[in-house]
């Protein structure tokens, strides 16, 4: 029971310290706030597996920098690669793409980025852990078997709710790119544009109030399916071909 009490318990923190790294590192990037993470609540759980996993499987390694540093390094490299296909396979989306990355593979891991993994998992086991143990001590002493239970139970709903959420925002976004292709077929036939001015900033004010029947009938995303949209730019869609542009249509769908 001790040891279930700390599995969980560190997989919350770590997961909860992997959405505030990767929220704060994207907004600082994007100079704008940025609520990452696949599901509603403040974690990514990809980190608490990760970490999870540097400390159990890896514990033989912790006092050699040098193997812990390489073993870290092909374990996250594996867990985001298997990750990243099984995320594609379920949801036929991608939620990251390192294509631009040199020494990638498939666009799902790259060689940089993980190395820089395998200095975080590092710097976490020899530096961070001890105080994040201290703090899952003091949680399981003061709240025991309920306060796992009570997250698990969170997080089996937040899942739930963004799995039925993510189906209907797919839904939606296929919808919109009809509406998108259409409006792009309709400047070709009317303009005789090229494909490259088609594909500029389409003003869908002054079209609405042509076709108001049309901004009716297009789907309106709830705030977790616009989050989605807006904080992923690297999302990738099955059917899907310029979320860029449904970007664009959504935020003036929300305009009068």
């Amino acid at each position: 029971m001790e040891e279930f009490i700390r599995v969980v318990l560190l997989f919350f923190c770590y997961s909860f310290i992997g959405w505030l790294w990767e929220t704060v590192y994207c907004s600082i990037k994007a100079k704008r706030f940025v609520y990452r993470g696949f599901l509603v609540g403040p974690i990514t759980p990809i980190y608490g597996f990760g970490i999870l996993a540097v400390l159990y499987f890896l514990q033989p390694f912790h006092d050699n920098l040098f193997l812990l540093y390489i073993f870290a390094t092909v374990l996250v490299t594996i867990l985001e690669y298997v990750t990243s296909f099984g995320l594609e396979k379920l949801f036929h989306a991608s939620w990251w793409d390192y294509r631009d990355v040199p020494l990638n593979l498939n666009g799902r891991v790259a060689l940089p980025v993980s190395l820089f993994w395998g200095i975080g998992c590092v710097v976490i086991v020899k530096f961070v852990h001890p105080q994040v143990a201290q703090m899952e001590s003091w949680l399981a002493a003061h709240f025991g078997f309920y306060l796992p239970v009570i997250l698990i139970a969170i997080i089996m709903f937040d899942l739930g709710y963004t799995l039925a959420n993510l189906a209907a925002f797919q839904a939606a976004t296929k919808k919109l790119n009809a509406a998108v292709e259409q409006r792009k077929t309709e400047l070709r036939e009317s303009f005789d544009q090229q494909k490259q001015e088609v594909q500029q900033r389409f003003e869908w004010l002054n079209y609405f109030k042509d076709h108001p029947e049309l901004k009716e009938a297009l789907p309106k995303l709830n705030f977790n399916q616009r989050r989605l949209l807006k904080n992923f730019s690297q999302l990738k869609i099955e059917n899907v071909k310029s979320l860029e542009d449904i970007r664009q249509l959504v935020e003036n769908l929300r305009k009068k």
